[in-house]
């Protein structure tokens, strides 16, 4: 310490530094000349790819005098690991959102598909009556938990109760 008081100048510069820490002014000048700090950025991209439509199709078809609607989903054969899943399907609402959110078919293989049977009696008909077009919103839940869902607009005639795949 002797030999740093002795070098000329170094009162003054330690006066110097003391007073501006003293009264403020540099302070942040002062401390940062003690402070070291330093940022990182890292990225980070990860990427994956489905294996191909995490729903395979969703189809329709009507019995005979139409008052019946069945809605068939298949899934993709592959990745069958993704076996077991569920599913749920719900109606979409003049405000944009969806409904009610009625449970579905289960898969317990990718190789089955699963039906969703309507009428005139089912929840969802009668829940959205008197619209006289459905869209029906289906979602499978994987076993990973990743989801797909996959739409299907129905016209309904409620004076005869006839449901129409469109």
């Amino acid at each position: 310490m002797t030999a740093f008081r002795s070098l000329p100048g170094s009162a003054l510069v330690m006066g110097a530094f003391l007073l501006t820490v003293l009264l403020g002014v540099g302070g942040a000048s002062a401390s940062a000349l003690w402070l070291q700090t330093s940022t990182a950025t890292m990225a980070v991209t990860a990427t994956g790819n489905w294996p191909g439509p995490a729903i395979a199709s969703i189809t329709c078809a009507n019995d005979s005098p139409q008052k019946v609607a069945t809605l068939t989903v298949n899934l993709p054969r592959t990745p069958a690991t993704l076996a077991p899943a569920t599913s749920t399907y719900a109606a979409l609402q003049a405000n944009g959102s969806y409904g009610t959110i009625y449970p579905g078919p289960n898969f317990s293989s990718t190789s089955t598909p699963g039906t969703i049977t309507l009428n005139s009696l089912s929840q969802i008909i009668i829940d959205n009556s008197p619209a006289s077009q459905l869209t029906v919103r289906v979602t499978v839940v994987y076993s990973d938990q990743t989801q797909a869902s996959a739409n299907w607009t129905l016209r309904l005639d409620s004076n005869n109760a006839k449901i129409y795949c469109v």
